[in-house]
């Protein structure tokens, strides 16, 4: 069984440096995606709609981008991460959980 760390428990110190990419990927990986993409489907919302508008969309799409980058063999997860990096500081440090 995969650990994941709840939305509510994410705290800035956390968060990988860019440069770290194994850990980035351990971060990533700290999310279930597949998870998250069942409730948007249940509830009828676009996967993947890129929306950005809370923590779960940002982990989701980190996710999703880290098993795309496995599966290529490529290491595009990480441009990813570094733009959704200062959104999800932002995130943590409002207290925007939901």
């Amino acid at each position: 069984m995969v650990k994941t760390i709840p939305n509510k428990e994410l705290k800035i110190e956390l968060l990988p440096s860019i440069n770290d990419s194994g850990n980035i990927f351990k971060f990533a990986m700290l999310f279930n995606g597949y998870e998250y993409d069942d409730y948007l489907k249940e509830n009828g919302k676009e996967k993947c709609a890129r929306t950005r508008k809370n923590i779960s969309e940002i982990r989701s799409e980190l996710f999703f981008s880290a098993r795309a980058s496995r599966h290529c063999d490529d290491d595009e997860y990480l441009q990813t991460y570094k733009e959704l990096l200062p959104i999800l500081i932002q995130k943590i440090e409002n207290n925007e959980y939901t």
